[in-house]
């Protein structure tokens, strides 16, 4: 279980860190950022990264969370980089991951959670 809060805290603040790159943006503004573009993908990168690491038996307990979507985020930033919309990235921004993080707060230990500025 250690590992897979440890994934699970790694999914958040990563989570949480892309989020807040494009607060207060409009999509026209990221579109045309391809700084924070890049940014924000190796943050979902990572994000997915961090799903793949969790135990099979810890996805299926949390089933709730959208682990074929980060897995297959993570699987087509990484084989398809040269096809990747930033539309849809804008939308995962703007409606997936806000949610997503609601979901694993509730997870999280409260003590583990508040670390997100020492990690």
């Amino acid at each position: 279980m250690p590992r897979d809060l440890d994934a699970l805290l790694d999914v958040f603040h990563a989570a949480s860190e892309a989020v807040e790159f494009v607060r207060g943006m409009t999509r026209e503004q990221f579109l045309s950022d391809r700084k924070t573009q890049l940014a924000v993908l190796h943050l979902v990168t990572i994000m997915g990264e961090a799903a793949r690491r969790t135990q099979p038996a810890f996805r299926i307990q949390h089933g709730e969370l959208p682990w074929p979507q980060m897995l297959g985020m993570r699987n087509r930033l990484v084989h398809e980089y040269d096809d990747v919309d930033p539309w849809l990235v804008w939308d995962v921004l703007q409606n997936d991951l806000p949610p997503l993080l609601r979901q694993v707060e509730l997870l999280i230990p409260q003590e583990e959670g508040d670390t997100g500025a020492n990690r």
